[in-house]
């Protein structure tokens, strides 16, 4: 057996050179396949997990369309209709149906409930939009009143818890067998380094092309990470594993991001995104994802200052419901009631009036706020002077930021205050000025508070011109029973001049009989 194994020496080192190598290539290739299906694996979880996210943001995006479009009541905000939601789902699913079939996941009850859940959710959606365009307000309330939301929120964590550590285990399986092969061809390596150095050129040769050509696709998985995901700015070569390691990181900080913003975080930053690398980050999903938070925060910046808004015209309608009775309540009131609202430090409310007699116009301040009441209770302003007479003429808002120190000069309505911000808005009902507000501030208003002082002008005229002719009906009503009472008191005297004139008329009748039986006795006589 020695002597054979002497005599055969080179042969069985040939041989066994020949088995490492065919090993240490099967190992290379197998290396080469592994890592793309480790690759394959991660695009297909990565894939599934932002393919449910997207199913979720659907919900999100009805949910937020079909809220807009109920409190604006206008198809303009229904920015996601229901043939959107659908091609979404539809979309959504056949990609999931097809990536989980290739993954053998099997959760037929769970995600067969996701799925049901998002086509009711639809339905939902489109009977909520047919009763908002029909404006049955009450139906539209009735479904929300259902909360099928929270029901099919279960439902879909269930779904999710399980989803997401079974692609996670997908994953580190993959990662696992990659790092298995890797430490196989190592120990190859080792056995032919120790048999001889020719076949350890050999195999060396060998690997280095083996290891090139892993070492570029890591290359190019690193810079399709760069281009399309995330690009840091670093471009040291870290390894295979660090590759890897960052591109799954950066899914996962995506997801992450994606689901914050949708929750309504719209501070959150992306880890590693810095001065230096945020102009090679603008065209990737980094830079679209930070677009989009951008969008959403614009779209909730907007939604709020509706509901600002509508808020405050709701307050000011009660507010003229519970004071329209009293001209001066009423302009009190809602002097005041805007003042607080928009922040401003003074206020004052003129009213359109007009001499019956003279025909003389001008505007009388009848509503006040942080102003010297007795001061300016007889205060009127003719029309063209200052601010609010210009205001009148021009039928326009008038805004100033910049207020020079001798501001009384300008002849404004608010007298010798010096603030750093003067609105001047007219009140207009059916196209005629019915009041003229003025507001002084130490902050410059914004278009969304312009707007709201604008649109509470609207009710505010439309409540002044009811009480002006509240108060003309009322002068009326007081001028006919003043009528009647001395047309009763006409009556009165009437008939007692009536009933004295009687009197005397049978005064005299009674005369004339004593005058009649005088006369007659005078002639028998």
């Amino acid at each position: 057996m020695r002597k054979f194994f002497k005599n055969h020496l080179v042969t069985i080192a040939i041989y066994l050179v020949s088995i490492l190598i065919v090993c240490s290539v099967t190992l290379s290739f197998y290396n080469n396949s592994v890592m793309e299906n480790a690759l394959e694996v991660k695009e297909q979880t990565d894939l599934v997990l932002r393919t449910v996210d997207e199913a979720f943001l659907n919900i999100r995006q009805m949910d937020i369309s079909g809220r807009g479009y109920a409190l604006m009541d206008e198809e303009r905000f229904m920015f996601w209709s229901v043939e959107m939601a659908e091609e979404a789902n539809l979309k959504n699913f056949k990609t999931l149906d097809s990536l989980l079939q290739i993954q053998g996941y099997r959760d037929p009850q769970n995600y067969r409930a996701v799925k049901d859940g998002f086509d009711r959710y639809i339905q939902l959606y489109e009977d909520m939009i047919t009763k908002l365009k029909n404006d049955d307000l009450e139906g539209y309330k009735s479904i929300l009143a259902e909360d099928y939301g929270k029901q099919f929120f279960e439902i879909n964590d269930r779904f999710i818890s399980k989803l997401r550590p079974y692609e996670e285990q997908l994953v580190k399986k993959a990662e696992k067998r990659y790092e298995e092969a890797v430490l196989s061809n190592t120990i190859v390596q080792l056995l032919l380094l120790i048999i001889g150095l020719p076949t350890l050129i050999f195999v060396i040769t060998k690997l280095r092309r083996e290891e090139k050509a892993r070492t570029k696709l890591l290359m190019e998985l690193r810079e399709n990470n760069k281009e399309y995901v995330f690009n840091d700015g670093d471009k040291r070569f870290r390894g295979a594993k660090q590759i890897l390691q960052t591109s799954i990181s950066n899914f996962k900080k995506a997801a992450e991001y994606v689901d914050k913003v949708s929750s309504g975080d719209y501070e959150v930053q992306w880890e590693g995104l810095t001065a230096e690398n945020e102009e090679l980050n603008k065209h990737n999903l980094v830079g679209q994802l930070r677009q989009m938070k951008e969008r959403m925060k614009n779209v909730d910046v907007e939604n709020k200052k509706r509901i600002w808004l509508n808020e405050g015209i709701s307050k000011l309608s009660e507010i003229i419901r519970n004071s329209e009775q009293d001209m001066n309540k009423l302009t009190y009131e809602a002097t005041k009631y805007l003042c607080e609202t928009m922040g401003a430090q003074q206020a004052g409310l003129f009213v359109y009036n007009k001499d019956e007699d003279t025909t003389e116009e001008y505007l009388d301040l009848r509503g006040v706020y942080a102003f010297d009441r007795k001061k300016y209770v007889n205060k009127k302003v003719e029309i063209g002077q200052g601010l609010v007479g210009q205001a009148y003429k021009e039928k326009d808002t008038i805004h100033l930021t910049e207020i020079p120190q001798n501001y009384h000069h300008i002849k404004s309505g608010l007298g010798d205050a010096t603030p750093t911000s003067i609105i001047v808005v007219p009140m207009i009902y059916n196209e005629q000025i019915r009041a003229i507000i003025e507001m002084a501030s130490f902050k410059a208003y914004e278009k969304h508070e312009i707007e709201f002082l604008e649109k509470a002008g609207e009710y505010i005229a439309s409540a002044i011109a009811t009480a002006k002719n509240n108060e003309r009906t009322k002068l009326m009503v007081e001028q006919l029973q003043s009528q009647a009472e001395e047309m009763r008191a006409q009556e009165e005297e009437l008939r007692q001049n009536m009933e004295e004139l009687e009197a005397t008329q049978e005064e005299m009748r009674r005369k004339e009989r004593i005058m009649e039986e005088k006369y007659g006795n005078l002639e028998e006589s």
